[in-house]
This record gives C-alpha cells, sequence and structure tokens, in this order.
C-alpha cells in the first residue's frame, strides 16, 4: 500500500509541474511573438508602377525609437530621430528590381533594428503585339495550320497573359512562369483548323498585363491588328432546291435549279444517264418534260473538288402541293394543300384520301372533271417539322390506285427559352463567379443576347453562357430571337454573403475559451481537494499493517483538515 501511494502521488506531481511547463511556454510565446513585430506601418503596403512615372511610399510608426528612415538605391531616406513619418519617392523610377526598405531602430530582443521591405512591381506594357500565320494565300478546309503572336519588350512577364480571339470569341489563353523583372519578347502559337464557317474570320492576339489590385484598373491590354483568313472548300449542292426525285406531270414542263456553295464559286454542269454534257455553264437551272431522261446528274467543282449529285426524274399525274404558299411554314398560321389529278375519265368517280406520315389524316371522295383538285386545311404545330404528306387516288384513268409525292414540310416557330436552366432568380455569393445558361429551342435555331437592366448588349452570339459576379447588374435580360419572333426571359441576381468563415472562426474561439475555462477549474479543483492538510491526531495503529496507521476502506481512520487556525496554533 505505501508503494501505491507514491506512484499515484508521483504521477500527480508530474502532471503538475507539465501543466505549469505547457502554461509557461505558451505565455513565453505571446511575448516572444509580441516583441517580434515591427512598428512600421508602409502606405501603399504594395507599390506598381509604370516603368519611368514618379512613385511614392509612406512609413510611419506610432513608438519612440532611436531613428529611421529608407534605404534604397534610388530614394534613399537617412536616419532621421525627430519624426514618425518619412516617404520614399522617386521622380522617374528606371531601375526594375529595387527594393526599398524601411527600419527602425529600437529595442527589440537582441537587436537594435527591425526592417520592413516594400514590395514594387515595375511593370512595361508592350511595344507591339504582332499576329503573323506560317502560310500565303487562301487556307484548304480541314488542313492544320499555325497561328503565331509576337510580343516585343513587356514587363513583369509573370503577369502577362496572350489571349487568342476569332471574332470576339475566345479561343486560347497563355500564362508565364519566367520570374524575369525585366522587359522580355515572348512568341506565342496556336494551331487551328479552320472550315468554311471561318471563311472571312478575323485573328487577333492580345497582350494584357495582370498587376492585381494595386495595379491599372481595367488590365493594360495591347491588341495586334486583326487577320483575316480566305478558306477555301470543295462545292456543297443544296439538296433542299434538288431533291434526289423529281415528278414532271405531262405537258408541264419543269426548271431543275442546282444551287451549290463553295469557294472558289463553283462551276455548274448537268449531264444525262448517258454522261452527255448537256449542260455547262455558271447558270443554275435546267428545263426537263416528259421526254427528259430519268436519271440526270448535276456536277458543281472548283479548284478544290467536285460534288455530283444524281436526280431521277418520274413523270406523274398526281401532284401535292400548297396553295399559294411556298418555303416553310409557321407554328399557328393555317395553310392548304392540294392534290392534282390529271387526265381523270369525268364518268368515274375519284376517291382521294390524305396522308401524313403512315397514318390516314383524312379522306375526300368526290366526282371530278379531266382536271381535278382536292384540298386539305392544315394547321401545322413545331412537331410537324420534317412530316411528310401525300395523297393518293383511286378509281382514276389507266390506274387503279396512283400516289403522289411525297411532300415534306419545314416548321418555323418562334423561341422557346428553357425556363429550368435559366431560372428567375439567381443567388451570387461574393468571390465565387456563377455561369448562367440560356438555353432556347426554335425554328430557325435561335441567336442569343444577353443585355443589362439599362437594356446595353453585353454579350451577343450564338453562345448561350454568361460569366456573373458580385458586381454584376441586378436585373439581366436574356433574348432568344430567330425570323418568327423573339422571346425574353428576365431574370435577378441576388447577392448573398458567404458566413462560413466568420462561423469557422466563432467556433475557434469559443473552444478555446472552453478548454481555457476547464484548465483552470481544474486546477483549483487540484489544489484544494488533492493537497490539504490532514491531522493524525486518535489515529490507531494496524498490527496487520505492521503498526502502520491507514486510511483505506478498512479499518479507516478519522481524519479531519486542518483549518488556517489550527495550523497557526
Amino acid at each position: 500500500m505505501q508503494k501505491g501511494f507514491s506512484l499515484t502521488t508521483s504521477f500527480r506531481v508530474y502532471y503538475m509541474r507539465l501543466t505549469l511547463v505547457g502554461f509557461s511556454f505558451l505565455h513565453f510565446s505571446l511575448i516572444t511573438d509580441a516583441q517580434a513585430e515591427c512598428p512600421l506601418q508602409l502606405n501603399p503596403q504594395r507599390v506598381v508602377v509604370r516603368y519611368g512615372d514618379s512613385v511614392a511610399a509612406n512609413c510611419n510608426t506610432s513608438v519612440l525609437h532611436k531613428g529611421m528612415g529608407w534605404e534604397a538605391s534610388e530614394g534613399a531616406v537617412p536616419m532621421t530621430k525627430n519624426q514618425s513619418l518619412i516617404t520614399w519617392r522617386v521622380s522617374e523610377l528606371k531601375e526594375w528590381d529595387i527594393k526599398p526598405v524601411c527600419f527602425i531602430n529600437y529595442k527589440i530582443g537582441d537587436e537594435d533594428q527591425c526592417p520592413v521591405e516594400l514590395p514594387v512591381t515595375v511593370y512595361k506594357t508592350p511595344d507591339s503585339v504582332f499576329i503573323s500565320v506560317n502560310h500565303s494565300g487562301p487556307m484548304m478546309e480541314g488542313e492544320p495550320y499555325e497561328l503565331q503572336c509576337d510580343v516585343h519588350n513587356v514587363a513583369p512577364v509573370q503577369n502577362l497573359t496572350v489571349k487568342w480571339y476569332k471574332r470576339q470569341t475566345l479561343l486560347h489563353q497563355t500564362t508565364f512562369t519566367d520570374t524575369s523583372e525585366t522587359p522580355v519578347n515572348e512568341t506565342v502559337t496556336l494551331l487551328i483548323h479552320p472550315d468554311r464557317a471561318d471563311d472571312g474570320a478575323q485573328y487577333r492576339c492580345e497582350a494584357e498585363l495582370d498587376l492585381g489590385a494595386e495595379g491599372p484598373q481595367p488590365h493594360p491590354t495591347i491588341s495586334s491588328k486583326p487577320l483575316s483568313i480566305t478558306v477555301y472548300f470543295k462545292p456543297i449542292i443544296n439538296e433542299t432546291k434538288l431533291p434526289s426525285v423529281v415528278h414532271v406531270f405531262r405537258g408541264y414542263p419543269e426548271v431543275l435549279v442546282c444551287e451549290a456553295e463553295g469557294n472558289p464559286k463553283p462551276t455548274i454542269s448537268w449531264s444525262l444517264g448517258t454522261n452527255d454534257t448537256v449542260h455547262s455553264t455558271h447558270s443554275e437551272k435546267l428545263n426537263i418534260t416528259e421526254s427528259t431522261p430519268e436519271d440526270l446528274y448535276c456536277t458543281a467543282s472548283n479548284s478544290v473538288g467536285r460534288k455530283t449529285r444524281h436526280v431521277k426524274v418520274s413523270i406523274q399525274d398526281i401532284s401535292i402541293s400548297f396553295v399559294n404558299h411556298s418555303g416553310p411554314v409557321i407554328v399557328g398560321k393555317q395553310y392548304e394543300l392540294q392534290c392534282f389529278i390529271q387526265n381523270v375519265d369525268p364518268s368515274k368517280s375519284v376517291v382521294v384520301r390524305w396522308y401524313k406520315l403512315s397514318q390516314t389524316n383524312s379522306t375526300d371522295t368526290t366526282k371530278t372533271p379531266v382536271r381535278s383538285t382536292s384540298k386539305l386545311q392544315i394547321s401545322p404545330n413545331k412537331t410537324d417539322d420534317g412530316a411528310q404528306y401525300w395523297c393518293e387516288a383511286e378509281g382514276t384513268q389507266n390506274y387503279r390506285t396512283m400516289s403522289s409525292e411525297h411532300l415534306s414540310i419545314t416548321v418555323h416557330y418562334k423561341p422557346i427559352i428553357n425556363e429550368i436552366k435559366l431560372p428567375s432568380t439567381v443567388p451570387v455569393f461574393r468571390g465565387y463567379p456563377e455561369v448562367l445558361v440560356c438555353e432556347a429551342e426554335g425554328n430557325p435555331k435561335p441567336t442569343i443576347s444577353w443585355s443589362l437592366g439599362t437594356n446595353d448588349t453585353v454579350h451577343s452570339t450564338h453562345s448561350e453562357k454568361l460569366n456573373i459576379t458580385e458586381s454584376t447588374p441586378e436585373d439581366l435580360y436574356c433574348t432568344a430571337s430567330n425570323s418568327v419572333g423573339r422571346k425574353t426571359r428576365h431574370v435577378k441576381v441576388v447577392l448573398k454573403e458567404d458566413y462560413l468563415p466568420l462561423i469557422a472562426g466563432l467556433i475557434a474561439v469559443i473552444v478555446a475559451f472552453i478548454s481555457v475555462i476547464f484548465i483552470f477549474i481544474f486546477s483549483i479543483y487540484y489544489k484544494t481537494a488533492k493537497m490539504g492538510h490532514y491531522s493524525l491526531k486518535d489515529a490507531k495503529p494496524s498490527a496487520q499493517n505492521g503498526n502502520i496507521a491507514q486510511n483505506g476502506k478498512h479499518n479507516p481512520i478519522p481524519m479531519k483538515k486542518l483549518s488556517q487556525s489550527n495550523i497557526l496554533a
């Protein structure tokens, strides 16, 4: 029992000493950190200056000192004892790597002087930005070409970003890791594969210096002159204007139009099924009748390549067409189709059936003269885009059943903006940019434009995205428009604060406060409950323990805590 009591007492003493050492170390660290802080304030704390411009910065203190000054290769200020604010000033800064230091002499630990360096960034915009291409003359569609951007005499290069644009669209950007502070020349390349849509496009590159919050705003930017490119591509024949099957009614000539797009402009030639050329000119038209051979070929050719379209001529006695209309139809409007039947026996009845896709839509039964028409009213909707209509006639002369060609319709409708992807209210947290997506359905494909609350257009392109930040105006408008109409969606930008860092800091303070309170209460409890004075008066020795008094669970010895007055007595 004596050995156990000694170990317990030793552990308690060791724990108390360890706690005291911890508190002493914490107290010493706080004092050391406070002494190590240099009592100087710089204003501004960082300087960004254009090469050759003037610059100034203040250094002040609120403590007594033995002297303070500026050390610098330009604009040094000798040590002075009678001032608390001194200014470093250079009227024309022409040193790229200058590092001015403000110092103060006063007792700080074992040191008599503490310095504070002023970060200085000296910048220079490029003398020129030039764009070029490793090729002369027109470019060929799909072939690779390398654009080159030369930036001359710029500093510092680590703050430089070179951006590539096609028209107003950002294609790519390049940053640099070189830490050189003096002006350098940089060359950046961009590989492109132009297509026919790029014919006449303008490329340019921009050199932008991002010098931080202390630098000029907006960022200094130098742009190259635009580089316009010419793209050659082989012909594409317009298959809408020249279908693969052409129906010709007896006694009614037709005019075929072979229209081709290409660069250089294609030459059009027509040939019969025997490959004999019957027409070769820039003219796109060819007259055909019921005597024209069944197979025709239109060939469009230029210096890049050639394209041939095969046309089959079908002699018909029945046709389908619009009444007083050509081209696409508009949703919500009413149109009339007619089925024209030729060479009908007037003594017989004719049954005309109308079809849409593969389902019978309506039936018209009538007696007709030699030339007869049957009409159908339609009101197309957007789901009818690409639908096919045709008519069939039964009981006509020489035919049991005769079917017209299929008439495909193109349905145009005004834009519909996807309100799920673009809600009416968008929250934006400070420091966290958001991307809005304005997606619209329509035919023809809608053009998307964004505008501020002032209706000033800030983005107009087929791109559907717009980056927003806390500086974006409260009211935004996305407008989707095509040849049929337009639709505008109002979006309200709501700025919200991010309280997560504040909450995390508050929790850390509360945890630290509770820890200090716990240690304080434990130390008081330990001193009062575990280290008091006790009296062994009237204690009875125990024979089984070698006449050693004990205070265990068996044979307890009455003991009482001595008060302050008992100790003095």
